[in-house]
């Protein structure tokens, strides 16, 4: 009887711990929801964290509050919801630099993005531009390369800091053409544009919010995109792909992401309000504006985008040797 009555107290228990957890994921949200933006405020990250806060409050009928983290080049706030609890009420919005280059350079990074985080769903898709100073006079990415080549090491190359994404993006170009050029690392976006107007640098291949109001005034030029079809903001510049570079497809991308364990109906559920309100046209319309273009999918969709990401950065940081301690 005592044996039978133990079962029976711990059938019990059982069913209402799966019952309560059930009722918990159904019931999602329970409370407001931290979006945890891993950047300081005013930037293309938060941008996208804002304008997605307010209506997708609306859509789940709990606030969305955007909370800035950064530090340790936006794996501070990774870190922050990796440790959270796995209930979705604590959510990251990250994207390429913290989730997929940052375990490739980084010898010390304190937690592993890939087993810390659950992937939701991919936000934004965001191709560089290959941007020059005055100093090239040429007009295609053939004649820039025969450039270059004609004169290597000479020439120097601006990136927003050593393991960015800049960074690797230049690497990947001298892998690609065979050219030589000096990398200079600078302490981000606008003091590597800097650089190129002053005539300290003579190109980079960087995100197009960094550049975008230099291209437009003349100040710089744009020669090329780097992601698989052409950019919505610059449609008349052809593709690295287009200029004869057939390997050559990068972009930066923004993406949802909560602490591995979280439930898949809350993940799930997510996904879909993120999907509707991304869908949105006047959503889509001003993150156009800034160089960014929607790309949602599936749970499973993402899974896969970021673990082909973590892979393509991972052999791209080894083969050109970049890694910081």
């Amino acid at each position: 009887m005592i044996k039978g009555g133990k079962l029976l107290a711990a059938s019990l228990f059982g069913a209402m711990v799966f019952g309560s957890a059930g009722a918990n994921a159904t019931d999602y949200p329970a409370r407001p929801i931290t979006l945890v933006v891993p950047f300081i405020a005013g930037g293309a990250f938060d941008v996208v964290a804002r304008l997605a806060a307010e209506r997708l409050g609306n859509e789940l009928g709990k606030p969305f509050v955007v909370e800035n983290k950064p530090g340790a080049g936006g794996t501070l706030g990774g870190r922050i919801v990796a440790n959270a609890k796995p209930d979705g009420h604590t959510i990251l919005l990250s994207g390429v630099g913290p989730i997929s280059i940052a375990p490739a350079v980084y010898k010390n990074l304190g937690y592993s993005p890939a087993k810390g985080l659950a992937p939701i769903i991919q936000l934004t898709s965001s191709p560089f531009v290959l941007v020059t100073s005055s100093q090239y006079k040429g007009t295609s990415v053939k004649d820039f390369v025969e450039f270059l080549q004609s004169a290597p090491g000479q020439y120097n190359y601006a990136s927003t800091g050593n393991g960015t994404l800049v960074h690797l993006a230049g690497e990947y170009f001298k892998g690609q053409t065979k050219t030589e050029f000096e990398h200079i690392p600078y302490g981000g976006g606008s003091q590597a544009t800097l650089s190129l107007l002053s005539g300290d640098s003579l190109f980079s291949i960087t995100n197009i919010p960094n550049v975008l109001g230099q291209v437009t005034t003349g100040k710089l030029k744009a020669v090329a995109t780097t992601g698989s079809a052409r950019s919505a903001v610059f449609s008349e510049l052809p593709t690295m792909i287009e200029s004869g570079l057939p390997n050559f497809e990068l972009s930066g991308w923004i993406g949802i992401f909560a602490p591995a364990g979280t439930p898949d109906d809350v993940i799930e559920k997510l996904n879909g309000a993120f999907a509707k309100v991304m869908q949105q046209p006047d959503m889509k319309q001003r993150l156009i504006e800034q160089g960014d273009e929607v790309a949602t999918g599936s749970v499973k969709d993402f899974q896969q985008f970021v673990a082909h990401s973590d892979q393509t950065w991972q052999a791209i940081a080894s083969d050109a040797n970049v890694s910081i301690d």
